[in-house]
């Protein structure tokens, strides 16, 4: 088999991960790891890491042991012998969720939005490399699939009938790439017989054909349940107790360092007295700020009297806060409408600061006055 430039597997891959988007309606990117260790994007979308496990401090070393090994295949598809490069890693749990493919085997971790897989992806042809593909963002969203419409913002019906819609179009291409990744007979003598042939063509038009029926019914029915969930969603909106959401504010007011609270359309703004925060034997003041807590799920941090250039706070730019793993879990709390859980969280990520991956010094900022 002759080697395809790395590129023409990457841009095969990016084709797979443009489909699952449109599909699925959220972003479905892949990042390529530079030493094999790869920071969780988290956000609304998908992340694909190649051959890579979770990069932070300190994951490696309490994280499990990583020994170099081989996989003869990944979700039943044989690799190539010389492609067959991976990882066994000794507590897989450690890292994230195992993804284990038909044979039991762990090909891939699961780590809230961020999908890190064990063998070489990108070493692969560009044919196997997209069947592979399906098949580990198919198994991740299965395993995720319980969090994932929190983390996503997707209604879980409707994220149901967009994954069986996907799975059936990996089916097919399966069916149509047989050809490639099965392995090839070694004599004429071996040759797959005609009527096999003809069979194998017959089942891939009426998987086709069953696919683009199921395709329009799935439309039809998301449709239906896109109307059904807005008529929900306004009469949970109506039925809401306005006691209950007056103690959620309540909470919030008294929330160390709020000063106001203010409900516009579909979201919630915090406004703080003065936040400072200690760096070594300096404490810096970073300034007051106005919190958007979006009911979607979105979260802004703006800085309202000390911003630094483009940046509210070292670890803000723009208003956009670098979350890192406490991002799924503020998602889940906003979903829940647990506001004053979600603030309080937000008020101790903007007083504290990490050298290790802030966006901007804090030493930029000017130093309280004792």
């Amino acid at each position: 088999m002759s080697p395809h430039p790395v590129q023409e597997t990457v841009d095969a891959v990016a084709r797979v991960l443009e489909e699952y988007a449109e599909s699925l309606g959220i972003p479905v990117q892949m990042e390529i790891p530079r030493q094999r260790v790869a920071w969780p994007r988290g956000g609304r979308g998908l992340w694909l890491h190649p051959l890579a496990l979770p990069g932070r401090s300190g994951w490696l070393f309490q994280g499990p042991i990583v020994t170099p090994t081989t996989f003869a295949a990944v979700c039943g598809l044989p690799l190539p012998p010389d492609r067959r490069d991976a990882w066994l890693l000794s507590h897989p749990g450690r890292c994230g969720r195992p993804l284990q493919d038909g044979d039991g085997q762990v090909v891939g971790l699961l780590r809230e939005t961020d999908v890190y897989l064990l063998f070489d992806l990108l070493r692969q042809e560009p044919p196997l490399a997209r069947l592979l593909t399906r098949a580990v963002l198919d198994l991740g969203l299965r395993v995720g699939r319980p969090l994932l419409p929190a983390l996503l913002g997707l209604d879980g019906e409707t994220l149901d009938g967009r994954i069986a819609r996907l799975r059936q179009a990996t089916e097919v291409e399966a069916l149509r790439g047989a050809g490639f990744w099965r392995p090839a007979p070694r004599e004429a003598s071996e040759a797959v017989p005609q009527e096999s042939t003809e069979a194998l063509t017959r089942e891939v038009r009426e998987l086709e054909a069953g696919l683009r029926a199921s395709a329009r019914q799935m439309n039809r029915l998301e449709q239906r349940l896109v109307l059904a969930d807005r008529r929900l969603a306004e009469l949970e909106r109506h039925r809401a107790s306005d006691e209950a959401l007056a103690r959620e504010f309540d909470r919030i007011a008294g929330l160390p360092g709020v000063t106001e609270v203010q409900v516009g359309d579909e979201v919630l703004h915090l406004y703080t007295g003065l936040i400072t925060v200690d760096y070594g034997a300096r404490r810096f003041r970073l300034g007051r700020f106005r919190l958007d807590l979006h009911f979607d799920g979105r979260v802004f941090l703006r800085n309202l009297t000390d911003r630094y250039e483009t940046y509210d706070h070292p670890h803000v730019d723009n208003g956009r806060p670098c979350l890192g793993n406490i991002q799924g879990w503020i998602q889940q709390l906003i979903a829940r409408r647990e506001f004053a859980a979600a603030s309080g969280v937000l008020l101790q990520y903007l007083a504290t600061v990490n050298p290790s991956d802030w966006r901007k010094p804090v030493t930029y900022w000017p130093e309280a006055v004792a």
